[in-house]
């Protein structure tokens, strides 16, 4: 089974992945909804962490990585899960770091959770690429740190544009940070593998496709 598959699966068994009529943030009329906020018991974190340790193994891109990074909030708990999962691999000396919404004042004044050094390789994890402007945040930290941001990973790529353009977010992304980014999975798959649902998802994306 391919991660890609894999991915799919899970998303699916826990609802993180539902089909039907939803509006989203954005406004859209979409007939899948995506959301990995739900997952937090110790089953699905394990499961999640052991996806993303597969696709950063797979990803030579990522064969000199020294760190998983996680952005407050929804990023913390994926990095530390995928660490976790690497724990018993050739790369359990990769660190989980994510960093602090606010800057303490006191004791450990760091702008970040756990130990980043200058000259680490990073890759930085989230559960999906929207507008990017979280994970342009984190390479600006992560630069200013003296740290090497060397690309992502995410649960899911919709694969839709950015405003009325046809480059999709993670397109717009890879061109304006020369980053990376790698999916678990993306919409496409779904259509693929998943036939009672494939004429509505086409559809849906041939809307932008179009424009």
């Amino acid at each position: 089974m391919t991660i890609e598959q894999e991915a799919i699966e899970f998303f699916l068994k826990e609802d993180v992945l539902k089909f039907g009529d939803f509006t989203l943030k954005s406004g859209r009329k979409s007939p899948y909804f995506f959301n990995t906020g739900s997952l937090c018991s110790a089953a699905q974190l394990a499961k999640m962490g052991e996806l993303y340790a597969q696709k950063l193994q797979s990803q030579p891109a990522f064969a000199e990585a020294t760190v998983v990074f996680g952005s407050a909030y929804k990023g913390i708990p994926i990095a530390v899960a995928t660490a976790i999962a690497l724990a018993n691999t050739d790369r359990m000396q990769l660190r989980a770091v994510s960093d602090r919404k606010e800057a303490k004042t006191h004791g450990d004044v760091s702008g970040f959770l756990g130990v980043l050094n200058p000259g680490d390789k990073v890759v930085i994890v989230d559960d999906v690429m929207t507008t990017g402007g979280t994970k342009m945040e984190a390479i600006e930290k992560l630069r200013a740190a003296g740290a090497e941001p060397i690309g992502l990973i995410i649960a899911f790529d919709r694969a839709e544009p950015v405003g009325d353009s046809t480059v999709t977010a993670t397109e717009s992304f890879e061109k304006e940070t020369g980053l990376p980014v790698f999916a678990l999975a993306n919409i496409h798959d779904v259509a693929r593998l998943r036939p009672d649902v494939k004429a509505a998802l086409d559809t849906y994306l041939t809307q932008f496709q179009s424009k």
